[in-house]
């Protein structure tokens, strides 16, 4: 398997649990794992808080603006 960091980056990127995991070829089950796993290194109790976590201390690329206007 891919480390972490590729599953958050395709989080970030806008993917489902279930397209990252497709993606990664890894259960659906696995991306919750995994996640649980970050949030509980990092300290924070939901996926919000660990992407902001992850985002301010940039250990994951942000994904780049949409275009859309707010």
């Amino acid at each position: 398997m891919r480390a972490p960091g590729d599953l958050v980056v395709l989080l970030a990127q806008g993917h489902t649990d279930a397209s990252a995991a497709a993606r990664l070829r890894i259960s659906a089950r696995s991306v919750t794992d995994i996640l649980r796993t970050l949030m509980d290194r990092v300290g924070v109790g939901n996926r919000f808080q660990l992407g902001l976590a992850l985002g301010a201390t940039r250990r994951v690329p942000l994904p780049p603006p949409s275009g859309e206007d707010g």
